[in-house]
């Protein structure tokens, strides 16, 4: 029978370390997973991630929107960098930031004021910390999300870069080469895909030339990388020299530069197994091995401490 319990134990607690696990597998499939299918579209290409609409958007919008106006300054730039890196970027998303702040600090002060077991002096301090808290707390889930996505389009653009050398090398110019790339990755670098079709409109509108829309696509995605490779192409045209050269060059160093990260995420996997090893594993070897010795023990010291028979 104990053997029977133990084995339901290890079971059961086998069974909850997996339920743990499949969300973090399932979050972190697009960074570490190969891709053996086309990824699916997750947004529209050359326009921003759309909002929702819904009667709590609509009044957070609102809400937003009134704050924005009596006080523009709570708008700063941070909050719209970070906005238009997570691709947020029309006037709606970020009176709808805004008004989730709002909302969260109203919350927060209204379950601290109609809280009768505090006295005033902490009511005031809470109010003001609690505000403070309520009110920083989404930026982290911006920053979180900025995060995500510049990861993801670091994980894509060798593959554009490498799409980029053979069409420069079939005799392409910079600009068909970005179209031809943008239409052929729209499954397979849905991120970069929209970002390219971004570029090819503000050329084709605004008139920009090719490598000062790809150092605006940089600093519109926040990856250091797109700004460096769209410096050695502007250096590349201003020479007469082939394209292909440092897109190469770049797309040798984009990847030691991946192989890099990934080797010091290796790493540190010992370290991050230390307490789930110490949670989760040794008390399940433990339990079984010292089970018994311990019974005995008790059963031993029973008559010594008058509780045994």
């Amino acid at each position: 029978m104990d053997m029977m319990g133990a084995m339901m134990t290890f079971g059961a607690v086998l069974f909850g370390l997996l339920a743990l696990y499949m969300p973090i597998a399932q979050m972190n499939y697009d960074q570490y997973g190969v891709r053996v299918r086309p990824r699916k579209r997750v947004e529209e290409p050359s326009e921003a991630q759309q909002q929702k609409e819904s009667v709590i958007n609509n009044g957070l919008k609102a809400l937003g929107e009134a704050v924005v106006t009596t006080f523009p300054q709570v708008a700063d730039e941070r909050t719209k960098t970070l906005l238009i890196h997570a691709n947020y970027r029309t006037p709606a998303h970020l009176a709808t930031f805004i008004g989730v702040k709002t909302a969260a600090v109203a919350v927060v002060d209204f379950l601290v004021i109609f809280n009768p077991s505090m006295d005033i002096l902490i009511k005031i301090v809470a109010i003001i910390g609690g505000a403070l808290v309520a009110w920083t707390m989404p930026n982290f889930f911006l920053s979180s999300q900025v995060k995500k996505r510049q990861n993801l389009i670091l994980l894509e653009l060798p593959t554009v870069i490498d799409l980029l050398i053979v069409c420069a090398q079939a005799g392409l110019g910079l600009l068909m080469c970005i179209d031809k790339v943008q239409k052929e990755t729209k499954d397979t670098c849905p991120h970069l895909s929209s970002e390219l079709e971004q570029l090819i409109h503000d050329v084709k509108v605004f008139a920009k030339s090719v490598p000062i829309a790809l150092k605006d696509m940089g600093e519109r995605c926040g990856v250091e990388d797109i700004s460096s490779m769209a410096s050695a192409l502007i250096s590349a045209e201003s020479k007469g020299s082939d394209i292909s050269y440092p897109l190469k060059q770049q797309a040798i160093a984009l990847r030691d530069k991946l192989k890099r990260k990934k080797e010091e995420e290796a790493s540190k996997t010992p370290v991050k197994m230390v307490p789930v090893i110490m949670l989760f594993i040794m008390p399940l070897i433990l339990c079984p091995m010292l089970g018994p010795a311990v019974i005995t023990i008790m059963q031993a010291l029973g008559p010594v401490f008058g509780t045994g028979k």
